[in-house]
């Protein structure tokens, strides 16, 4: 497994280049017993990062369909669903060492078969290493939402992160997006108007009821305490 999680790229004079990134970095205390389920287990979940497409039917060693997950947190809600569904592959993407150390743990406990990770930026993955019009389905739940006005701008899904990622869903595939912030869930669903090969599967042409196969994450329940109202939206993508 390697340690770092982005690519680093210079100018012509040598000087580091700052890029957009589907991430923010925050120092997070990993566990002994993370650090050991990275050790024991990578080989047996984990892909490294590559420059080159991955041979995604090779590496499950079957064509069934395939569900991106960008952001998996501790990899529970992850390993629940790819439990629940084993004649689906499940891809996760985590920036987040310790995030890593839990999914891995959780994996092999499940004996899971049909669950690979990556520990890297989204973006550069998707770029390099995905092939468009490959996934089933990409889904992105609870990402940070930078509620302060100042800050949205960090936001992971903007205008071009949408651009990047909606090309590897195949036609007839799906975006899931869920988030506890209300002005997020808003800009979403402004952004996704500038797509129309998108067409929102709500009924009322905004947020839909959290679908069953989703589970209830930590995160989520927490949120529920708060009286945080959950907006869960998808997207079918029809490009022919």
């Amino acid at each position: 497994m390697k340690n770092n999680i982005i690519t680093p790229q210079y100018n012509n004079n040598g000087k580091f280049l700052r890029q957009i990134r589907s991430f923010v970095c925050r120092k997070g205390r990993i566990t002994s017993s993370q650090l050991k389920s990275i050790k024991k287990y990578w080989s047996f979940f984990g892909i490294d990062f590559q420059s080159e497409p991955l041979n995604l039917n090779s590496i499950y060693n079957n064509y069934h369909p395939i569900i991106l997950e960008i952001g998996f947190g501790t990899g529970k809600s992850l390993v629940d669903t790819a439990i629940n569904y084993p004649n689906i592959n499940f891809l996760g993407i985590e920036v987040h060492k310790p995030g890593i150390g839990s999914c891995l743990n959780y994996s092999f406990s499940a004996n899971l078969t049909n669950l690979k990770i990556i520990y890297y930026d989204a973006i550069e993955v998707l770029s390099r290493m995905i092939f468009d019009h490959t996934l089933h389905t990409i889904q992105i739940f609870f990402p940070d939402p930078w509620p302060k006005m100042r800050h949205r701008k960090r936001r992971m899904i903007q205008t071009t992160f949408l651009i990047l990622i909606l090309k590897k869903i195949k036609n007839g595939g799906f975006l899931h997006i869920a988030t506890d912030s209300k002005s997020y869930a808003d800009d979403i669903l402004r952004m996704m108007q500038n797509f129309p090969e998108c067409i929102n599967i709500s009924d009322t042409n905004d947020f839909i009821h959290r679908p069953a196969y989703r589970p209830v994450t930590k995160f989520e329940k927490k949120g529920f305490l708060l009286g945080n109202t959950i907006f869960d939206l998808m997207f079918k993508i029809l490009t022919d």
